[in-house]
């Protein structure tokens, strides 16, 4: 056993450092802390800098960062243990275990420590399930849905079947998978792990799993990684639905492979820390998607890291925006709202491309695209039911059933063009959309996938060079105090809730949980005035209406009888910028020429954050549509 930090925890320093928290952090802290479950006594923990093998500096952290690398069971904080539950060397966090406050306490406000959050529990379930239903067979379009997305055009142009060894791994994190379900087993859609030896009880490959051949299970911590759910299984099927008919009999070779990683129980419910060791493992072991159906309201910053570890290893993560009808822009969903450059975020969709009356949605651009969501056939473990081959069918409806669409699609285009990075993926599925006015101000495309766009993208994309920005995460705050441990699981399909209590005190009587909650009121009292004078020396926030594209296109304005050639900086369906130098006027009118030869109203706008003329096009046609789509199709929208 290592003592940690060779501390007793009383010294001056920390105890003004916990002063200092008390009365600065806690009307902040009694606020955040709104009944939100975590596992009792767990936490994840991150050191700054962790110590690599035969390291001897650093010493203070020697204890818990070499336990991390060494897979050392026992640490100690303050002659207290410290159980490590399980460590994530790739991502520098622990899992650890801990009934003593005062030393998470201590763990957190240590300089050597970067932070120490509660191990949330999440949830996921469907919002709408039907009875079993019986699937179409041999039919002619896409049939999980009737939105047109084109998925049966895209397969005719799509790369064949011939090599069974060509196939995009997506890794399901989720409730499992019925592998033995014939859309899984007799489409060979199953991926799995060729170094590992079936049920010898023996981590064959190293990796620090046994007998992990089809995935893993870190709610069990063991390889059964069959779904007691439905929930995985239909997602999966959506999944490989996207590449194939999955109705079809009999049923062809997929061209995706999905791993399934098991984190939430047969009730739908699991933990942060299972998530990301789930994250871990698809990025370690091949996927080059991952699919989360699953979020919450709460913030984790673990989580942030497990997005930007898949995103530093080129791997494309695709999210449910949620299920609560609401804008995540005031009321966020997480991880939907990570803004990791390989996050697709997506909204819901009917048959009609109307957004789903239970998705959630974003004006200001967290929603990247929307997808069909609602009335999904797919496939179902039969649970000791009876169903006809190729096994048990059901209609779900949830963004947890429009991520996988997108997901699926991000696979196939990886497929097509498999030297883009994760950012450029995510830019040729995000702009080969459909245009749907109902969309704006819904989701940041105004758009909703379409799977021939994707795959005609990826395929012009084949031979472009690599491409990723640079990205370091940019912390939400969180409070700094030690959760109390109560547990109580809810949530919906699409939607998990990552909750946590408040301060534990005393179950009666005065204690530092009632001092807490009386400074959050008074900060209450006052908070309402603060706000209304802020208020009077802010401007309204600008929100885009249209998402803008970085390209450089050559364009004619026309002013009275004086026509004028300049090359656009950026576009959108809405207008575009130019830095060239004239004398113009904010206001004034005049006619645009695109590649076409139809001219378009507009007027000269100036943009004083970015010091340069733009056009505002006075009405969109459907004409000026296609042709800017056409200029942006396989590009990321601009962050600026």
């Amino acid at each position: 056993m290592t003592d940690v930090f060779g501390m007793d925890g009383t010294n001056m320093s920390y105890i003004a450092r916990q002063l200092i928290v008390i009365f600065l952090v806690a009307p902040f802290y009694a606020l955040a802390q709104s009944e939100r479950p975590v596992r009792a006594g767990e936490y994840i923990v991150k050191m700054r800098v962790p110590a690599a093998e035969g390291e001897s500096q650093n010493q203070k952290v020697a204890g818990l960062a070499q336990a991390s690398r060494k897979g050392i069971s026992m640490v100690s904080a303050m002659g207290k243990t410290i159980r490590i539950m399980h460590s994530m060397p790739e991502t520098g966090m622990m899992h650890v275990k801990s009934n003593n406050n005062s030393q998470i306490e201590y763990l957190k406000h240590h300089p050597d420590v970067e932070f120490v959050e509660p191990n949330y529990i999440l949830t996921a379930g469907p919002s709408e399930v039907s009875g079993l239903a019986t699937p179409p067979q041999n039919t002619d379009y896409y049939s999980q849905s009737y939105s047109n997305v084109k998925v049966t055009e895209s397969w005719a142009l799509a790369k064949p079947y011939d090599d069974p060894t060509d196939k995009t791994i997506v890794a399901i994190i989720d409730t499992g998978l019925d592998y033995n379900h014939g859309v899984i087993k007799d489409s060979n859609g199953l991926w799995t792990n060729k170094f590992e030896i079936p049920g010898n009880g023996i981590d064959d490959d190293g990796n620090g799993y046994i007998d992990d051949v089809h995935g893993y299970n870190f709610f069990a911590k063991n390889s059964n990684v069959m779904d007691d759910n439905e929930h995985g299984t239909h997602v999966a099927g959506i999944v490989l639905g996207v590449g194939m008919d999955i109705f079809e009999q009999p049923i062809r070779e997929s061209r995706i492979l999905v791993m399934p990683l098991k984190f939430l129980d047969q009730n739908g419910s699991g933990s942060t820390s299972d998530a990301i060791m789930a994250i871990s493992y698809a990025v370690n072991n091949g996927a080059k998607v991952i699919n989360n159906s699953w979020g919450g309201g709460s913030y984790s910053r673990a989580l942030h890291d497990a997005y930007t570890y898949a995103y530093n290893h080129n791997v494309v993560i695709v999210s449910a925006a949620g299920n609560d009808a609401n804008n995540i822009d005031s009321e966020p969903m997480y991880p939907a709202a990570l803004d990791t450059p390989n996050n697709i975020t997506v909204a819901s969709t009917t048959d009609s491309d109307n957004l789903s009356s239970f998705s959630n949605y974003s004006v200001q651009g967290l929603v990247h695209v929307a997808a069909p969501g609602s009335n999904i056939l797919s496939a179902v473990p039969a649970k000791g039911r009876s169903c006809s081959y190729p096994g048990c069918f059901t209609y779900m409806s949830g963004t947890s059933m429009a991520s996988p669409f997108v997901a699926g699609l991000a696979a196939l285009a990886i497929r097509e063009a498999p030297q883009l990075s994760a950012y450029q993926i995510k830019g040729l599925v995000t702009g080969a959309i459909d245009y749907k006015s109902n969309l704006n101000n819904r989701v940041q495309t105004s758009g909703r996938v379409n799977a021939l766009k994707t795959i005609q993208s990826a395929i012009a994309n084949a031979g472009a060079a690599y491409w990723s920005p640079s990205y370091s995460p940019s912390y939400k705050v969180e409070a700094r105090s030690v959760a109390s441990e109560s547990e109580g699981p809810s949530g919906g399909c699409g939607m998990v809730q990552l909750l946590e209590t408040s301060a534990g005190g005393s179950a009666s009587g005065f204690g530092v949980t009632e001092f807490l909650n009386i400074l959050s009121i008074l900060f209450m009292m006052f908070l309402p005035l603060t706000y209304a004078l802020s208020l009077r020396s802010q401007k309204p926030a600008y929100v885009r209406q249209y998402s803008r594209f970085e390209v450089a296109k050559e364009m004619q304005i026309k002013i009275g009888d004086q026509v004028i050639d300049l090359i656009s900086n950026s576009v959108s369906l809405g207008g575009f910028s130019f830095s060239k130098n004239l004398s113009l006027d904010k206001g004034q009118k005049i006619k645009v020429k695109l590649n076409t030869d139809a001219e378009v109203d507009a007027e000269i706008v100036w943009n004083r954050a970015n010091n340069a003329y733009g056009v505002k096009f006075a009405e969109v046609t459907d004409a000026v549509r296609k042709e800017i789509e056409s200029w942006t199709m396989g590009l990321a929208p601009s962050s600026t």
